[in-house]
């Protein structure tokens, strides 16, 4: 098969750009919207007071959509290992994918009523639901297509620093640019709601231009090689989770994404209710993560080969959760918390780079050396699998720091709820530090080796 070329790679990497922008709308934005401080002037639209165990009804939406979507993880990812359609059987997915994924997350904004109602909570968990679901059917089988279109260490790194680069990027435009795009719309004589629903239809808008692009450019029958597998739905999944090495990567991985899950949630509450700045001030505070986290991306593929994929992780768990936990401490600053507040952002652009790079390669390398051993290439069911936990895991995260801020608050006058996230998150990343230092690397490096002869990887 023919090699990937430079060109290409780039445009498909690209569909991270329009991915990110989708899940940090969410991730960022989704909690804020219905839920936001006082000091913004927009009405509550959905009734967050602790219910049955501290879960408030945010937490149940969440968990709700979340549970519901990670069935179609396994069975999209089977669905793609197995297809046998004509634009190729991760192509198919993406091509139809892009457009609709993008239009159920501008609806993620749009409740029915605006004020607290029941109507807007089953609504929200409904679309979430659906939002979901179609991040599956894109995601799954472009992750899919890292490891059928590297054939080596350094290809496969490559693809996987570009993907983060456009992560970031993605995040950036969303982080960054929203509340700057919010301020234009309210400046242009939109009230708040208004103008924070335009900002989310532009973004949805170059996020659906991205993924559509992103897909266009695979051509499997050249690139790819990869056929379709023949594994029955049950038959995959079992011996993707018997999988003693994924089940281990994953144990560690999810915790890791569990606590930026909890802090990214709420990153919009930062400069209000920590710093007493302006919602503009987060800008600031993103470029400065984002700037450190592209340095770091330059840096990456040599740290590739001079460190493992478990060293890299296990570094990046534990400065990340030493940083998350000094959240407690960024308001008693005083004077200086909003000059602490850049320090720590610039510091986390480390541990949040090696978490958008590293695992995707991780997952590639265990897909591949599986598909040597059984003669099946099911490489979607493995980024399944990773997703339906991925799925739970942002879940819990949201409904964790929903009950956090719904016990012990989210404004100015009562700040612990926000306070609380970061060091509680830290816990999480810990207990996945704990559990990562059982991977088993050098046992996989050395079958990558004897898989790939002298294009192996560093022992």
């Amino acid at each position: 098969m023919e090699r990937f070329p430079t060109s290409r790679r780039v445009l498909y990497a690209n569909g991270h750009f329009g991915f990110s922008i989708l899940d940090n709308i969410y991730g960022a934005y989704l909690l804020f919207f219905l839920i936001p401080p006082e000091e913004i002037g927009m009405p509550d639209l959905v009734d967050n007071r602790p219910l049955l165990l501290g879960i408030t009804v945010i937490g149940l939406i969440n968990i709700f959509g979340r549970v519901v979507d990670s069935l179609a993880d396994p069975l999209v990812a089977w669905w793609s290992d197995n297809a046998r359609f004509r634009l190729g059987r991760r192509k198919f997915f993406l091509v139809t994918g892009a457009v609709p994924f993008a239009i159920a997350g501008a609806l993620l904004f749009f409740q029915p009523d605006p004020y607290t109602t029941s109507l807007n909570a089953w609504y929200t968990a409904i679309v979430l639901g659906i939002f979901f679901f179609l991040y599956t059917y894109y995601m799954a089988p472009n992750l899919a297509l890292i490891p059928e279109l590297s054939r080596t260490v350094a290809e496969r790194i490559k693809i996987t620093v570009t993907q983060a680069a456009f992560s970031i990027g993605g995040a950036g435009v969303v982080l960054l640019g929203f509340p700057i795009a919010w301020e234009a719309f309210r400046a242009a004589g939109l009230e708040p709601a208004s103008g924070f629903r335009g900002a989310v239809l532009v973004l949805c808008l170059l996020a659906a231009v991205s993924m559509l692009l992103s897909g266009l450019v695979v051509d499997e029958r050249r690139f790819s090689g990869s056929r379709s597998s023949q594994v029955g739905l049950i038959e995959s999944l079992r011996k993707t989770v018997r999988n003693p090495w994924f089940i281990r990567y994953m144990g560690g991985t999810i915790l890791y994404w569990f606590g930026f899950n909890m802090v990214r949630a709420v990153i919009a509450y930062y400069p209000i209710v920590l710093l007493g700045e302006s919602p503009e001030f987060q800008s600031m505070l993103m470029a400065t993560l984002f700037g450190v986290a592209v340095l770091v991306f330059l840096l990456v593929p040599t740290l590739a080969r001079r460190y493992s994929h478990k060293q890299l992780m296990l570094t990046g768990m534990l400065s990340f959760a030493v940083l998350m936990s000094l959240t407690i401490v960024i308001r008693r600053l005083g004077a200086y918390a909003s000059t602490g507040a850049l320090i720590q952002m610039g510091l986390m652009g480390f541990p949040i780079a090696i978490l958008l790079v590293v695992p995707n390669a991780a997952v590639s390398d265990l897909s591949e050396i599986d598909g040597h051993r059984s003669g099946q290439n099911r490489e979607a069911m493995f980024f399944g699998t990773q997703g339906l936990f991925m799925k739970v895991n942002y879940g819990l995260a949201l409904a964790i720091t929903a009950g956090l801020l719904g016990f012990f608050g989210r404004d100015a006058a009562q700040p612990l709820g926000v306070e609380l996230v970061g060091p509680v998150g830290a816990a999480f990343v810990l207990i996945g530090f704990l559990i990562f230092l059982r991977y088993p690397q050098a046992d996989i490096q050395k079958e990558l080796a004897d898989i790939r002869g002298s294009d192996g990887p560093r022992a």
